[in-house]
């Protein structure tokens, strides 16, 4: 067999994938090198929807590990910043990859790795790449506080007594509403413990007896403590905890 290549790809987002070279565009730029390369493309892996400031990317680690077992002739990605946000991390798999004689070659980067110059311009590329997604997960958590703060949800599953749903004042963005069946069964808990003084424990076997439901699961011990002090029940807006904690 002649020279081979193993091909990697990945988007972080949706929009990302929008915007910018979704992944089956990369895969077609990377096939057009290893051809150009003269190598045939042995395997192909992806990642979607997982940012490159970690290097806990599934289709990421079974790439490197691929092309270090059969000891590919390259490894081919589209750019430094779809290789990896994290210098280190960059610099680690590198190694790796270099150490088992496979050679990194990034499309849109016509870089010779193996000059100075291109040594210092592929390290020029990783610092920006880390600084450019460390701006955007900033510029993300303050879009995330601002949108909590004026009431609107950020994701994840909606406390019990709730559903989240397009908001009145703006449609884009959600805000928790109650559920009216789900809400009596909020009020039965607190009321149980409120006035009768009974635990978790009790207040889930009650619940039990009585047949309800926790969203068709059953009610347990956990599950009426997290909902007793989850903060988002009694209409707070709540950001960066979990289980009201």
């Amino acid at each position: 067999m002649g020279k081979t290549a193993v091909i990697y790809a990945r988007v972080s987002t949706t929009r990302q994938a929008e915007e910018e070279l979704p992944i089956q565009g990369q895969l077609d730029q990377c096939r057009k090198k290893a051809s150009q390369l003269e190598a045939t493309t042995v395997k192909v892996f992806t990642d979607e929807g997982i940012s490159g400031r970690s290097d806990a990317r599934s289709g990421f680690q079974d790439a490197i590990a691929y092309a270090e077992a059969v000891a590919a002739d390259y490894f081919i990605c589209w750019s430094t910043s779809r290789f990896a946000r994290n210098k280190l991390d960059a610099a680690l798999y590198k190694m790796r990859l270099d150490k088992a004689g496979v050679s990194i070659v990034y499309v849109s980067l016509n870089i010779d790795r193996d000059s100075d110059a291109g040594w210092m311009t592929e390290g020029v590329m990783e610092l920006f790449d880390e600084f450019a997604s460390r701006q955007i997960a900033a510029d993300t958590m303050r879009s995330m506080i601002k949108n909590a703060r004026e009431g609107f949800r950020n994701g994840g599953l909606p406390p019990y007594g709730y559903s989240s749903q397009p908001a009145v004042d703006n449609p884009k963005r959600k805000r928790l509403y109650p559920e009216p069946e789900e809400v009596q069964i909020v009020q039965r808990i607190f009321e149980m413990r409120a006035n009768k003084g009974l635990g978790s424990i009790s207040i889930s076997r009650t619940l039990k007896a009585e047949g309800h439901k926790n969203r068709k699961k059953e009610w347990t011990r956990g599950v009426v403590a997290s909902l007793l002090r989850n903060e988002a029940v009694v209409g707070r807006t709540v950001f960066g905890k979990k289980d009201g904690r």
